[in-house]
């Protein structure tokens, strides 16, 4: 029984259930209880078994009212009857908290109507995002080494899902997303140039560390992977080919899957993917390595699917909202407008008088300071010339007493000669 069947099986889940990721935590309560969480396509699941104690708790995403950031540590979850789970002591908290509330509001979404009728929507009402309408097929396993796994339906065109997934900087989910939404590390990938041997082909290398599960002694693999495409008008050819370095028989094996993706019509494409194991050296474990390789596969582009699901609905959420906001703003500012024009006028006309008034108060006052120097001038001016007087009216009496003293004299002198 694989990991999947026995969490499905332990949290009693419906059989197609997709299992997405899982992380350490604790449940907080008067004891907190460590264990792990499970985000699953329609579940968040908690279990916990330490000394004996054992907690299996499933709660039902379309029962969640709301998920809420609380601190540094901790995430609650809010049910519709009010009841509250706590959970913390994430190692990367804010990258679970997005998460769940992007299966939240992927949830809401499909709850309002069918995912077909909400993507019609999408692409009638909101700036023409080309979003998630995605037809799912996964077909049954031959015993054929190369065959066909499954096929996804697109509502966008051929030039819109190279953009979306295949592009150096693809703009909705990368190889390099993917990997890292798996918890790969040492993630290095290069950028597409162009094959010397074929130039209508380009090519890419990736290499980086995946965690391994059902491998004795061996919790993770280095990995390599050379990727090619060749596009034109009509079809997109992208292949990939894995080698799996740290695992029992990796060098005698690569493992290829294949995209075939053609233009349905000027808005749809379909992606069909092919899987194939090449062998490299004779083994007898030949069938036991194809068939856990394309069922490694299958789990993994069951993941891919849902992911791409999950990041089409969120990008057709924000137009949505950014639409609704910028339409909103508009009409608001449009009744303010309406509402507010005559207010406006008598406004600005008071602000004007009210300018001229100051203007006209600012000369008044620079006149009376003009004025006021003025008449302080004259007063100087008429004061100077006073003390002017006044000196010489003090030097013409002196003169004068001066001048009588003389005559005095003279006479004097006068007289005294006239006794001689």
């Amino acid at each position: 029984m694989s990991a999947k069947e026995l969490l499905i099986k332990l949290f009693s889940l419906p059989k197609g259930e997709i299992i997405f990721h899982d992380y350490s935590c604790a449940l907080k309560s008067l004891i907190s209880k460590y264990g792990r969480i499970f985000l699953a396509e329609n579940h968040i699941c908690f279990y916990a078994n330490l000394a004996g104690s054992k907690i299996n708790l499933v709660l039902k995403i379309k029962e969640i009212q709301k998920i809420e950031s609380k601190n540094k540590n901790d995430i609650e979850i809010i049910l519709n009857n009010n009841k509250v789970y706590c959970f913390t002591s994430f190692q990367d908290k804010e990258h679970v908290f997005n998460f769940m509330n992007s299966l939240l509001q992927s949830q809401q979404l499909s709850n309002q109507s069918d995912s077909k009728a909400i993507n019609e929507n999408f692409i009638n009402e909101q700036s023409q995002i080309d979003n998630a309408e995605i037809e799912i097929q996964f077909l049954k396993s031959e015993s054929s080494n190369d065959q066909e796994i499954c096929k996804f339906t697109f509502s966008f065109s051929l030039d819109r899902f190279f953009d979306f997934f295949i592009a150096d900087n693809a703009i909705l989910y990368s190889i390099q997303d993917h990997r890292q939404n798996e918890q790969d590390s040492d993630i290095n990938l290069t950028k597409w140039t162009v094959n010397e041997d074929d130039q209508d082909m380009y090519q890419r290398e990736m290499k980086h560390i995946m965690k391994l599960t059902g491998v004795p002694f061996k919790d993770k693999t280095r990995m390599h992977k050379l990727f090619t495409y060749k596009r034109d008008q009509e079809k997109i050819i992208y292949t990939c080919t894995t080698h799996t370095l740290d695992v029992p028989y990796g060098n005698c094996f690569q493992a290829e899957d294949k995209w075939e993706v053609t233009k349905l019509e000027d808005n749809k494409c379909l992606l069909r993917v092919f899987v194939s194991v090449v062998f490299t050296k004779s083994t007898i474990m030949k069938n036991t390595i194809i068939n856990r390789t394309i069922s490694g596969f299958k789990e993994d582009y069951e993941k891919w699917i849902n992911n791409v699901k999950i990041k089409l609905e969120q990008k057709a959420k924000q137009s949505k909202s950014t639409v609704s906001y910028s339409i909103h703003d508009f009409e608001e500012s449009i009744i303010l407008d309406n509402e507010n024009i005559l207010s406006k006028i008598l406004k600005n006309s008071n602000s004007n008088i009210k300018i001229k008034k100051e203007k006209n108060r600012t000369h008044s006052i620079n006149i009376k300071k003009k004025e006021t120097y003025f008449v302080f001038l004259i007063t100087i001016m008429i004061i100077i010339m006073l003390i002017q007087i006044r000196i010489m009216n003090n030097q013409s009496t002196k003169l004068e007493q001066l001048e009588q003293f003389l005559n005095q004299k003279q006479n004097k002198f006068q007289l005294f000669n006239d006794q001689l």
